[in-house]
């Protein structure tokens, strides 16, 4: 009798161990360093994707190159949302070959006379800033008068207020929210825009079953309106 309570009391633990491994299994956990409102269309756009599909999702926030880092080793399962082409660095990422959102990269300066009429050389001459780890500007803002990277984004206007540096390279919509809410009226969006890029969720090689799957329910997602419905509640527009 006890030999038979030992093995039921066995039988049980072993399947609570492996309900509990099927319900990890069911979990989708992606990292970032996205600003604000990316961070808000990032996981609401894919919450809602993963939910179509069964499946649970979490998000947590890294430092931006801390964070591609650990989607490429596999210790998260996925990463965004960057830009197309992050494959040739990180040889263990997917991109989910559907658009998130369309966003423009700018320069934010306190001297609204400084022009950029050659996007990435009109840089050139200034003394330069952006987050560390943000893989389009460390690609493009070389060669300029100075180079200066930090973790957060308000150490870089904190210091285009204090003059350390010419220009600070941000994300328009996040850069001009950052500037309302730091009380820096003076801290101005130049255009044109840098780069205007479409932005994309990536998964680490051992979801690649996933992808495809993913990108169709995000494109249901855009058929069906739910898509417009949860960028309007995010953006206002």
């Amino acid at each position: 009798m006890i030999r038979r309570l030992v093995v039921v009391a066995s039988l049980i633990a072993t399947l609570a161990i492996g309900l509990g491994l099927a319900h990890a299994q069911q979990m989708v956990t992606v990292s970032t360093n996205n600003t604000p409102i990316d961070r808000q269309v990032l996981e609401a756009i894919t919450r809602e994707a993963l939910k179509r599909l069964g499946l649970g999702f979490r998000l947590i926030n890294q430092p931006s190159e801390r964070s591609l880092r650990s989607a490429n080793l596999g210790q998260v399962d996925g990463e965004g949302l960057r830009v197309e082409g992050l494959e040739s660095q990180y040889p263990n990422l997917i991109r989910v070959p559907e658009k998130f959102e369309r966003i423009a990269f700018v320069a934010f300066a306190k001297d609204p006379s400084i022009r950029l009429d050659q996007a990435w050389r009109s840089l050139e001459a200034h003394r330069v800033g952006f987050i560390t780890g943000w893989k389009l500007f460390e690609q493009k803002a070389s060669g300029v008068r100075t180079l200066t990277k930090v973790d957060r984004p308000e150490q870089l206007f904190m210091m285009l207020d204090a003059d350390r540096i010419d220009l600070a390279l941000y994300t328009k919509a996040d850069g001009v929210a950052l500037a309302r809410s730091m009380n820096m009226p003076q801290i101005v969006a130049l255009g044109p825009p840098l780069k205007e890029v479409d932005m994309y969720l990536y998964l680490n090689k051992r979801h690649a079953s996933l992808v495809p799957e993913l990108a169709a329910s995000i494109r249901a997602l855009k058929a069906d309106g739910s898509y417009a419905r949860i960028m309007s509640e995010i953006t206002g527009e």
